[in-house]
């Protein structure tokens, strides 16, 4: 059973727009703060709208991209200098997608940029265990394993479409809640919030873990 409410997830969003209306940034580390939060709560409203259309299959994909994200929150939140090392992260991207073909603009952005692997974002948030365990389960999924492959089939039928699971269902709207209130706990805490306004998401995150 979800331990997660539908009005805890009402109140959070509401929660997220009323007090991440008055915040602004001063300085890259608090501007990519604000961006990677909604981030995480927008990837996971996204993985919410798919499970109230009964559409299971893209859902841990969401919800690992989120995940990947809240690192980021936290390396950000640790580190004054990680959003120097996301704009070297994203160089390199561009000079891997560049690199096979014959120009200046690759090597341009190679000489930018960094490599910046998953695992270094995990272990930089210290969030190694969340790695290990859940961001795989997740992964999975994400890369079309063998495993994913049971959403689309019931025993030894092939499914046209994929099965919906009410049990997964709920764990995947208490990974959501939980996730977004993390990264809206976590952001108010970096901005100084007086304590009675991050009690809300804490009590939620609270809820959701004891149930676990």
């Amino acid at each position: 059973m979800s331990s997660g409410t539908v009005d805890d997830w009402i109140g959070l969003l509401k929660f997220r727009d009323e007090k991440f209306k008055s915040l602004s940034h001063s300085n890259l580390q608090e501007k990519y703060i604000l961006a990677l939060s909604i981030r995480v709560t927008e990837l996971c409203l996204d993985a919410v709208i798919l499970l109230n259309n009964h559409r299971m299959t893209s859902v841990p994909i969401v919800l690992r991209s989120a995940l990947e994200s809240y690192a980021d929150l936290q390396c950000c939140i640790k580190d004054t200098n990680h959003p120097d090392a996301m704009t070297k992260a994203q160089y390199w991207r561009l000079y891997e997608l560049h690199k096979h073909v014959k120009s200046d603009t690759a090597e341009e952005h190679k000489k930018r940029g960094k490599k910046l692997s998953v695992w270094e974002r995990f272990n930089k948030s210290e969030l190694v265990e969340l790695y290990n365990g859940y961001y795989s389960v997740l992964s999975m999924y994400s890369h079309g394993n063998v495993g994913a492959l049971v959403e689309n089939s019931v025993g030894e039928q092939v499914l046209l479409g994929s099965a919906f699971n009410d049990e997964k269902s709920l764990q995947y709207f208490d990974q959501a809640i939980n996730l977004v209130a993390l990264s809206i706990k976590d952001t108010l805490v970096f901005y100084k919030f007086d304590s009675a306004y991050v009690e809300y998401p804490t009590k939620i995150i609270d809820k959701i873990n004891k149930a676990l």
